[in-house]
């Protein structure tokens, strides 16, 4: 985890990026305390699971797609560790058990890493692209 200086903000927008070699990180949505305005896709439940771990939801709207999966920190950044379940309106979402702090995501979507479009917290990674920074309060 880097320092929350680190942290670039910017208005996030979907961006289908491909890595070459090694799997690369992929955006998600990010958790911040309920008392925050903004956007969040990831949303952090007030229930404690497992000791220190909190859930936390991951949505993204990708109607056409055949799968997707969230990869991050928390998952060791497997690209097939957690797949999302799509709704009747195409949006896909799973529910993990997070433990507190800052956690950096991706999703992959069909195969290729998305950002999270609605998550505006990015942190560059180490093959130039960003990954989305997740914020689980406990």
């Amino acid at each position: 985890m880097a320092k929350k200086d680190e942290v670039k903000k910017f208005a996030g927008k979907a961006a289908n990026l491909s890595k070459p070699g090694k799997s690369v990180k992929s955006g998600a949505t990010g958790a911040k305390a309920p008392a925050k305005t903004q956007k969040k896709p990831a949303t952090q439940k007030n229930r404690t699971v497992s000791g220190q771990s909190l859930e936390t939801t991951f949505r993204l709207v990708a109607p056409q797609a055949a799968q997707v999966f969230v990869a991050g920190c928390f998952n060791e950044w497997d690209p097939t560790a957690n797949r999302l379940e799509q709704d009747k309106e195409g949006t896909w979402s799973c529910t993990l058990a997070i433990e507190p702090g800052e956690h950096e995501y991706r999703f992959v979507v069909d195969g290729v890493w998305w950002d999270d479009p609605t998550n505006i917290s990015r942190r560059w990674n180490e093959f130039g692209t960003e990954n989305c920074v997740l914020i689980v309060e406990g």
